[in-house]
């Protein structure tokens, strides 16, 4: 019998492949199957949820499981320490769907090219309400915060798209926690006439206005990186 976990693999490569008249049906029934995913359906493995198992300082602060990953997606499982976190990054052109399937998680979610983004800019250098920005050499964007949530395995799945929430920072709230994500395209695929994907960091530079801010891109942060666990949950060859 064709596992759980096989089925959102399958439903997640047609959405990410599907005609375009398509996809946002697709998109949607990728979303209620996510939905319905649980740790048991990965074999998640339970020691990951005691904060004992994060004791050690020298740990990376989040375990990387990858699950599947092919030309037109990726589909993985984050872990994140006691009060760990990822950073603030972007996903270039990217759609993304999280589930918790373990633990609570806090998700902080911008969109660049808002309505009051663009505005702002347009003001800014016709007016001069803000100083003007070199931002291509300082590498800063102007991005709106969309949602600060608080989401669990009772949650329904987050997604963004390459319009909206397309650069957010993760952090885990009382405890580990653990999230199934799936990215489509992945990392370094080609953005047409643009080159590759690539993450990018930020940090909060200022507050502008209410829930806009000028957010600058950094190199990774020294206090993240990650290590690896295999994946030991049902088989997804086809």
């Amino acid at each position: 019998m064709t596992s759980h976990i096989h089925k959102v693999l399958q439903q997640a490569i047609t959405t990410f492949t599907c005609k375009s008249e398509l996809f946002a049906f697709n998109l949607s029934s990728l979303s209620s199957i996510l939905d319905k995913t649980t740790a048991e359906d990965v074999n998640f493995d339970p020691r990951f949820t005691k904060k004992s198992e994060w004791d050690n300082p020298e740990r990376a602060p989040v375990t990387f499981i990858d699950i599947y990953e092919d030309s037109n997606l990726t589909m993985n499982i984050f872990i994140l320490k006691p009060d760990g976190q990822l950073p603030l990054h972007n996903h270039p052109e990217m759609y993304g769907l999280i589930k918790v399937i373990s633990g609570k998680i806090k998700i902080t979610s911008y969109s660049l090219n808002t309505a009051r983004t663009m505005e702002l800019e347009r003001r800014s250098f016709k007016d001069a309400i803000v100083p003007p920005i070199d931002f291509r050499r300082r590498k800063i964007v102007t991005a709106e915060l969309i949602s600060s949530e608080i989401v669990d395995s009772n949650s329904k799945p987050c997604l963004l798209d390459p319009g909206n929430r397309n650069i957010h920072e993760i952090q885990s709230i009382d405890g580990p926690a653990a999230f199934l994500d799936i990215l489509a395209p992945p990392y370094n695929t080609n953005i047409p006439n643009n080159g590759p994907r690539l993450c990018s960091y930020y940090a909060v530079l200022s507050n502008i206005m209410p829930n806009v801010f000028r957010l600058q891109e950094i190199r990774s942060p020294s206090w993240y990186w990650t290590d690896s666990y295999p994946y030991t949950g049902p088989d997804l060859h086809f």
